[in-house]
């Protein structure tokens, strides 16, 4: 048995009226008294006093607290009458949730020395042992209670004033100590403690062993299937990223083909439409490869082509930025099971191996620029004509049948020469297209993303794994511990009528009863007066969502929730995750039912 409580709330003076001592471990107003772990024995049980909680950093004192609690049958919890504190609230959640049996004593705070008036004294402890005034203290707590999603009724407070009972122990106050001692009203504490030993005491010791056990391997299980859920529900969302760049990139691929094409074929007209007027003037010039190439540089060929392609490269890196910024932004990973406790978003997606790629606007350059050199065969043609012109001159007497072949021959070599350019331009356009924005930089971010995804949905099938094997082990467990309850109870046998058994200790045994079969009342009421732990029943069939509401809303309104909008997801046709979009508006006795829920169905349970 251990003594629990906040600094000052008297657990010094119970273990001195306990071992009948003489007062040298109370605390005279300095706090934080006890400091470490003190065992005593009282009429053969071994009783523990902790470090008290709630104190001015007082962190490792409450851990000593909490460690020494957990290897404890059964729980002392001190309060005081100076009104219940939330820190007082929050360290009794945590034992609860450790499984253990509570005890709760509050201790009346009413001063007395010697020279007080025995008679004052005793009204002042009558009047705050007034009943309605105790009842409105628990009441407190029982409130604290329901944030936790706990009914804290079932816990048995007792009331004590320990200075009084400590005092009758002393010389000074022998001729008062028997009126002193009825005052405190110790002994109902002392027989309440020690009723409640010889009744449950042997299971206790049984329920504290296997609670040890159970409470790590329900959070271990808890934080499994939380994390599987969550990884699938990233998978999902990395599922979608992936979906949209690969229409995007489709979507690009096709917008830049037909925008190269609208380029080339503004280029071609624009330059068609010179051929002409250039031939006119230029059949007989020996500078026309100069003049057409003033040409090509006044429509600006090569910096139109260049500014598409920066273009289509600055979108292409706009659209991986925002991928890779939807990414972080809706990736949040949970702490995971271990250490780290988390999937951290940059061990499996580098920001920098997303859309930090390489320029290609240079080369791309480098390859339009190639398409034009001076020394391209317009000039030769140019002086070829020329040439041709001047030598008719002398040799042919139809001067302007000459010239007007001439023109038609410039002219043919210059269309055939503009369609040739816009050919190669194409091809430059295309590859960069294709080797540079769609091989370099779009493909591998949907590779890399493929990638994480696999990971996550493997990471959240191993978790899934992992936290079914842990399930059976635990059913296993609380049906040994339930079976060894009904026989301790005299109901042995009874435990032929349940399938499974999901279980909170310290808050809640829910048991799963073959279709038909029903369990008594007045074997749930005792077995729920043992364990301190409420009972609840879910009634087996083939049908997971039914299974799912019965463990959820038993018993409870509704139409209070949406029940229609919760859906089960079926994964290589097997029932694997529960979607509840209300998930987050649930209240805390609820969410507990959800928990022990995802035991009996093995469900991940998620929005």
């Amino acid at each position: 048995m251990t003594l629990f409580g906040r600094t000052m709330a008297g657990k010094s003076t119970l273990m001195e009226i306990l071992i009948h001592g003489n007062g040298d471990s109370i605390g005279k107003g300095e706090q934080r008294t006890t400091r470490d772990v003190r065992t005593y024995n009282y009429k053969n049980l071994q009783i523990t006093d902790v470090p008290g909680i709630a104190a001015f950093e007082g962190e490792d004192d409450e851990n000593i607290a909490f460690d020494a609690a957990k290897k404890s049958d059964l729980i002392l919890f001190l309060i005081t009458d100076d009104a219940p504190q939330a820190c007082e609230a929050e360290c009794l959640n945590r034992i609860l949730e450790l499984g253990k049996p509570v005890i709760c004593l509050i201790n009346i705070k009413a001063d007395i020395n010697t020279a007080s008036s025995l008679k004052m004294f005793k009204r002042d402890v009558q009047k705050k042992f007034d009943n309605e005034r105790l009842e409105t203290i628990k009441k407190q707590f029982f409130d604290f209670g329901n944030q936790y999603g706990q009914d804290w009724r079932n816990i048995r407070f007792a009331y004590v004033h320990l200075k009084s009972a400590f005092i009758s122990q002393q010389r000074e106050f022998k001729e008062s100590s028997f009126e002193l001692y009825n005052l405190s009203r110790f002994g109902y504490i002392e027989n309440l403690i020690i009723s409640e030993v010889c009744k449950n005491g042997s299971f206790y010791k049984l329920k504290a062993f296997t609670d040890i056990v159970v409470v790590p391997v329900v959070d271990a299980l808890e934080t499994l299937f939380s994390q599987s859920a969550k990884n699938s529900e990233q998978g999902s969302v990395l599922v979608g990223k992936k979906r949209k760049l690969k229409k995007w990139t489709n979507d690009f691929e096709i917008d830049s083909k037909s925008r190269i094409e609208t380029l080339l074929t503004s280029i071609s007209g624009e330059l068609k439409r010179e051929i002409a007027s250039f031939a006119e003037e230029n059949y007989d010039n020996s500078n026309a490869s100069a003049e057409w190439n003033r040409i090509l540089k006044s429509r600006r060929v090569e910096e139109r082509a260049s500014d598409l392609l920066k273009q289509l490269s600055k979108e292409c890196e706009t659209e991986l930025r925002e991928i890779s910024r939807e990414i972080n932004a809706e990736i949040n990973f949970s702490h995971s099971v271990f250490s780290d406790r988390s999937i951290n978003m940059h061990m499996l997606v580098d920001g920098k191996r997303i859309w930090n790629w390489t320029t290609t606007l240079l080369s791309g350059g480098l390859m339009i620029a190639s398409l034009f050199n001076v020394w391209n065969p317009i000039g030769w043609i140019g002086l070829g004509i020329g040439f041709v012109g001047w030598l008719g001159s002398f040799l042919f007497s139809d001067r302007e049948k000459k010239v007007h072949n001439a023109r038609q021959k410039l002219e043919k070599k210059l269309s055939d020469h503009i369609d040739k350019m816009v050919v190669g331009l194409r091809k430059k356009l295309l590859d960069v297209l294709y080797d540079e924005l769609l091989k370099k930089q779009l493909y591998p971010m949907s590779r890399n993303i493929d990638d994480v995804i696999n990971s996550v949905f493997t990471l959240s099938k191993t978790q899934r794994e992992f936290a079914i094997a842990l399930n059976n082990k635990l059913k296993e467990i609380n049906t040994a511990v339930i079976k060894e309850a009904l026989a301790y109870l005299g109901y042995e046998g009874l435990e032929w009528h349940i399938t499974s058994i999901a279980r909170i200790p310290g808050y809640a045994v829910m048991l799963v009863l073959e279709y038909g079969k029903v369990f008594p009342n007045d074997a749930a009421k005792a077995l729920s007066d043992l364990l301190k732990e409420k009972v609840w029943y879910v009634i087996k069939n083939d049908n997971i969502k039914s299974m799912l509401l019965q463990s959820i809303w038993r018993k409870v309104d509704r139409n209070s929730v949406d029940i229609q909008s919760i859906s089960i997801q079926y994964i290589d046709d097997v029932p694997r995750i529960a979607h509840i979009p209300f998930l987050d508006a649930v209240d805390a006795n609820t969410q507990n039912r959800i928990r022990m829920a995802q035991q009996i169905t093995e469900l991940l349970i998620m929005k």
